[in-house]
């Protein structure tokens, strides 16, 4: 064989190897792609199971606020309101309570928690669940304002948003329709509760 011939095989020898291997890389690639894939479900599969085993009382008591804070103000005023609704209907332990309201009170915007010291508050907590359970009430349902109907407005720079929403309480065989005013501010880019009000509607009562 001569030289010129030996050079070509050579030639042809390395791109074989060349072809060779990043075929090799690329099945390699698709196997670590498929197994991530894979876990990658298992996992989400594993957590939505996880979640949808717990409670909502446990599933609020983990929220990670901090992360996972509402974007909107429907948002945060649906969150609160799920949170208020967990603690007036649950028979809970205090420290569960306790942890509830911590959770509660990083929605509310700076000036409402300088007027309300946690301590304080969490009395007055304890004290209305206590009311609302004598009283034998059920917090059935609750109803927050499409976002078109969201009112947004500005103030010297600051951003605030006044949404409403109906609660429908049961006590007895009566449930009655409330309403409540929220009041939010925007706080380092995200929305607060200022505070809300209770809103006068005409007799909205139902009787079973």
């Amino acid at each position: 064989m001569s030289k010129p011939e030996k050079e070509k095989k050579i030639v042809e020898s390395r791109k074989d190897q060349s072809i060779r291997f990043i075929i090799i890389l690329i099945l390699a690639a698709v196997v670590v792609l498929a197994i991530y894939i894979r876990l990658t479900n298992q996992s989400k599969n594993s957590n939505q199971q996880a979640e949808e085993n717990l409670t909502e009382t446990e599933i609020l008591k983990m929220y990670d606020l901090t992360n996972q804070y509402p974007k909107t103000v429907r948002d945060v005023v649906k969150l609160h309101c799920r949170y208020f609704k967990c603690m007036y209907n649950e028979e809970l332990e205090e420290e569960e309570y306790r942890t509830l309201n911590s959770q509660v009170r990083q929605l509310y915007a700076q000036e409402l928690l300088n007027e309300n010291v946690e301590s304080e508050q969490f009395v007055d907590l304890l004290t209305e669940v206590e009311d609302f359970h004598t009283a034998n009430k059920i917090f059935i349902s609750y109803t927050i304002d499409a976002e078109e109907n969201v009112q947004y407005s500005e103030v010297d720079g600051v951003e605030y948003a006044i949404v409403f929403v109906n609660y429908n309480i049961k006590e007895g065989t009566v449930t009655d329709s409330q309403q409540e005013e929220y009041l939010l501010i925007k706080e380092n880019g995200q929305w607060k509760i200022l505070g809300w009000q209770g809103v006068t509607l005409e007799d909205d009562t139902t009787e079973e």
